[in-house]
């Protein structure tokens, strides 16, 4: 049985009155939830439901068959054996990878017994399940209608909240498959020289886009996660990846996207046709339009990668002289090739490092590490070091999984560090100090440099700091689904302090990677997208003027609301 399936005739009474009387499209007022009397009423929602072909569902969280007053045994069976299932929790319409921005504060945990009432929490009353463009065509007139708090869900991997919000109207995009090579792609309405394409729909995971890739011997420009959708907020809020370095930001390899914007019409978005919106999309983040479909760029085949995973243990007291030692390795290991993922938190570091297009020589690749081992030689007894160097046939070689786990709550901030800040020893030993004194959790992504840097800081709506970034630095906290809500507050009170301690102690003057950011951000506008914010405004102004489908810090936040 799909749970989500109720009747709208027997749930409708729910959320209604609802005489909807007057102006709705007031571009000042605001966004319609649930709760208000401009919520529309049954027969509204059964007249969306005839349009979309019966695609529209009463959406609930993932837990809720597991609890009254949903309970239903086959149903929550599936929902215990799946909890952490990416991609299950994408097929959800009520289903979120990041748990704090699908139960929010109200209880529905799959851990907790079924009497324990299942709350609606952050996830949208009503959902449209496209299965066609039609179908969101179809949902963003009637959210245009009623003036509705919309949300658009894909794959879910949304560390900001953008696709869920209290007493809103969901749009999921999921269903639309599709992934189309080209050899010889022009954008529409372009006269350009042709090249290598491949076209993802909405609903497309990267595992798929990566296989389908390796079949054709190309690569496209992805993330490390299998389980994010190939052409939703990734791409959108600018899609860093270990290939950055080589090939660019997810944003500096599409070529084209396909839209539904807030009037409910299909547009092709590139540089000759409607120009602005595709400046904004790449990068200005999720608020613009509904998209269906991206065209990227593809490149030639990588026929060897070398891995590296590192783990090293220290004490605390060379804990710090260990982060400045690595902190300042960042360059050469950029020059040489490397990229990919480091987490530290004291008193244990792990890197995950690749290096694409490899000769293949583990020793000349072990030896550009010669600081980390030499600081280890000198302290054996406050810093050990285990290593294991591998080498794999291909880019997809990399990803050995179709899913990975979900179903947990995380918050994180970051800023983007330059590489002018590991060039000095003295800047360096302040990151250090500052970690290590602070206790933090961090994330390091060496996904900056070479090809990221190269475009023009307004060449796009991305956020200028990326073209002078190497790292992406991230900090992040978490909790149990019985943490009390005061604990959860002072949790993510203390990471927007860390944050902002952080962004003024070390780098003033850049901004943050916007798909993995603070949702805290006192200065989200300059934070996210710097001196591109006023014209991506004036765009959002244009292709959505009266705000139906702005979310929470996204552009237009501070006019609409959310």
């Amino acid at each position: 049985m799909n749970i989500h399936r109720i009747l709208l005739i027997s749930t409708a009474f729910l959320f209604a009155p609802r005489e909807v009387t007057g102006s709705i499209l007031n571009r000042n007022s605001k966004l319609c939830t649930s709760s208000d009397s401009c919520w529309p009423d049954s027969p509204a929602w059964i007249q969306l439901n005839a349009s979309v072909s019966g695609h529209l569902v009463r959406s609930l969280p993932a837990a809720a068959p597991c609890h009254d007053p949903y309970y239903d045994a086959d149903a929550c069976a599936i929902a215990s054996k799946s909890w952490g299932d990416s991609i299950w929790r994408s097929n959800q319409p009520g289903g979120y990878q990041d748990t704090a921005w699908e139960n929010g504060d109200e209880p529905c945990y799959i851990d907790q017994p079924r009497n324990v009432t299942c709350q609606q929490g952050l996830v949208p009353i009503y959902t449209v399940a496209a299965e066609s463009v039609q179908d969101i065509r179809e949902a963003v007139k009637f959210a245009a209608k009623y003036h509705l708090r919309t949300r658009i869900k894909g794959a879910a991997h949304e560390f900001l909240g953008r696709s869920s919000g209290e007493g809103s109207f969901g749009i999921q995009t999921i269903k639309l498959k599709g992934i189309t090579f080209n050899d010889t792609f022009v954008p529409d309405g372009c006269d350009a020289t042709s090249q290598a394409t491949v076209t993802v729909g909405a609903g497309e995971h990267f595992y798929d886009l990566n296989k389908q890739c390796d079949a054709r011997r190309v690569v496209a420009v992805t993330g490390t996660s299998n389980t994010v959708g190939a052409a939703g907020g990734w791409l959108l809020g600018g899609g860093h990846s270990s290939l950055s370095p080589l090939y660019g930001l997810g944003v500096d390899n599409v070529l084209e996207f396909k839209v539904v914007t807030s009037d409910g019409q299909v547009r092709i978005a590139n540089e000759c046709q409607n120009p602005d919106l595709f400046w904004a999309l790449r990068g200005g983040g999720s608020g613009f339009a509904v998209t269906t479909s991206a065209t990227y760029k593809t490149h030639p085949y990588i026929t060897s990668v070398l891995g590296l995973h590192m783990v090293i243990n220290t004490t605390s007291d060379i804990y710090p002289t260990f982060l400045k030692t690595y902190a300042m390795l960042q360059p050469t290991l950029s020059d040489k090739g490397f990229s990919g993922y480091t987490s530290s938190s004291a008193p244990t570091t792990s890197m995950d490092l690749l290096q694409y297009n490899s000769d293949g020589n583990i020793t000349k690749a072990n030896m550009t590490f010669a600081p980390l081992f030499d600081l280890a030689a000198k302290n054996p007894d406050k810093m050990q070091i285990s290593t294991l160097f591998g080498i794999v046939p291909s880019y997809f070689s990399i990803f050995p999984n179709s899913t990975e786990e979900g179903g947990a709550p995380l918050i994180i901030g970051s800023r983007l560090f330059p590489r002018s800040m590991f060039e000095s020893e003295e800047q360096s030993e302040a990151l250090a100090r500052f970690f290590a004194q602070n206790n933090l959790n961090t994330t390091w992504h060496l996904v900056g440099g070479g090809k990221v840097n190269e475009p023009s800081p307004s060449d796009m709506g991305l956020n200028p700091s990326w073209r002078n970034a190497l790292h992406h630095i991230l900090i992040a906290d978490s909790w149990e689904s019985d943490t009390p809500i005061p604990e959860r507050n002072a949790k993510r009170k203390r990471l927007t302090d860390n944050v902002q301690k952080m962004a003024a102690a070390l780098v003033p003057n850049m901004g943050s990677y916007v798909n993995e950011a603070d949702r805290g951000e006192p200065n989200w506008q300059t934070t996210f997208w710097g001196d591109n914010y006023a014209r991506l405004l004036d765009i959002k102004m244009k292709y959505d003027p009266t705000g139906v489908l702005t979310c929470e810090k996204c552009v237009g936040y501070d006019v609409f609301g959310s």
